[in-house]
C-alpha cells in the first residue's frame, strides 16, 4: 500500500490511540468511568490530547508521523522508532511500503510480522483470535499480513498469498481490512474451484463489484454462455456499469489507485479491474462475451 494512501488512515488512528493511551494513564477501567471522561473532552480535537510518553507509544507515533513526511524525513523517524522499540510491527511495514523492490518489501513485511508476534505473544494470539483489528495493538501485524500477502500475490505465489489470506479472516472475521475480497479473486484464479464455491457461498449477502462480476466470471468458467451466466452478467453490470468498460479499454484506466472506493462508482471499477483483469484475460472467451455484452447494451440505448 502506498504511503500517500494510508496518510489518512494512520492519523486517524492516531488519535484513536491518543485517546486510548490517555484513558490508560488516568487509570479508567468502568464504562461509567470512561463515559464520564467522554464527556468532559466533548468538543475537544483529539489533536490536542497530550502525547504518549512511553517508549512504545512515541515509537508508534512517530511511524505514523513518518507517513505525513517526505520519504528522507520518514526513514528517519522510522529510525528512531526502531531505537525506541525494536519490535515495532508499522516501523518494517514504513520501510516495506517505500522499497522498489518486491523482494526487499518482503523481507522487511517478514519482519514486521516477526516483530508482532513477539510484541502480541503466543497467549494473545491463542485468547484473542476472532477479534483483531478491534484492537489497535493488532493492527501494525495485520497490516504486514495484508503487505506480505499482495507481494506474493504479485510473484505468483498465489497459493502462499490465499494461505495468509485465510489466516488473516480466522484472525479478524468481521474483516475491517477487506481481505474477503481480496480472497475471492485469488480463489477464482485458480484452475480448482471448488474452494471458490464453498467462500462465496458465505457471502449471500454481498452486494460489490468484486463479488458480483467475480460471480459472473466464475459462472462463464463453469457453463459458458447461456442465458443464466447472461443474466449474472446484468446483475453485475447493473450494480457497476463501469466495469466493463474500463476492462475492455473503452475508458482509460487512471495511473494511481483510488484512495476512496463507493458502491458503483468510478472508483470501485478501477480498483476491482486493477485486482483482476488478469483472471478474465487469462480465461478464454471471457472478454468476447464481454464485448458482445456491451454491444448489445449499445444497441439498445
Amino acid at each position: 500500500m502506498s504511503i500517500k494512501k494510508n496518510n489518512n488512515r494512520m492519523s486517524t488512528e492516531k488519535e484513536l490511540a491518543k485517546l486510548m493511551g490517555e484513558i490508560k494513564k488516568q487509570g479508567l477501567e468502568t464504562t461509567d468511568e470512561i463515559n464520564d471522561f467522554l464527556k468532559n473532552i466533548q468538543g475537544q480535537s483529539l489533536h490536542d490530547l497530550p502525547e504518549r510518553t512511553d517508549k512504545k507509544g512515541r515509537s508508534q507515533d512517530l511511524v505514523y508521523e513518518a507517513y505525513e513526511q517526505s520519504i528522507s524525513k520518514g526513514k528517519k523517524l522510522v529510525k528512531q522508532a526502531l531505537e525506541l522499540d525494536p519490535n515495532n510491527s508499522d516501523a518494517y511495514n514504513y520501510l516495506a511500503s517505500i522499497e522498489t523492490s518486491i523482494d526487499k518489501a518482503i523481507m522487511q513485511y517478514e519482519k514486521a510480522i516477526k516483530a508482532g508476534e513477539k510484541t502480541l505473544g503466543k497467549k494473545f494470539f491463542k485468547e484473542e483470535k476472532g477479534y483483531f483489528w478491534g484492537m489497535l495493538e493488532t493492527r501494525p501485524y495485520m497490516r504486514a499480513k495484508a503487505g506480505l500477502a499482495d507481494c506474493l500475490y504479485a510473484k505468483k505465489e498465489v497459493d502462499k498469498a490465499i494461505e495468509i489470506y485465510e489466516e488473516m479472516l480466522k484472525l479478524n472475521p468481521n474483516d475491517n481490512q477487506g481481505i474477503r475480497y481480496l480472497l475471492s479473486t485469488l480463489l477464482l484464479s485458480k484452475d480448482d474451484l471448488t474452494k471458490f464455491e464453498l467462500f462465496i457461498k458465505n457471502g449471500e449477502d454481498e452486494d460489490c463489484a468484486v463479488w458480483n462480476y467475480n460471480n459472473a466470471l466464475y459462472s462463464f468458467k463453469k457453463l459458458g454462455r447461456t442465458v443464466k451466466t447472461g443474466k449474472i452478467l446484468m446483475d453485475a453490470y447493473k450494480s457497476n456499469e463501469f466495469v466493463i468498460d474500463y476492462m475492455l479499454g473503452m475508458k482509460k484506466m487512471p495511473d494511481e489507485q483510488p484512495q476512496y472506493i463507493g458502491r458503483g462508482d468510478e472508483n470501485e471499477a478501477v480498483s476491482y479491474v486493477n485486482g483482476s483483469w488478469t483472471i478474465w484475460d487469462k480465461t478464454e472467451g471471457a472478454f468476447d462475451w464481454l464485448y458482445e455484452f456491451k454491444l448489445n447494451r449499445l444497441k439498445m440505448n
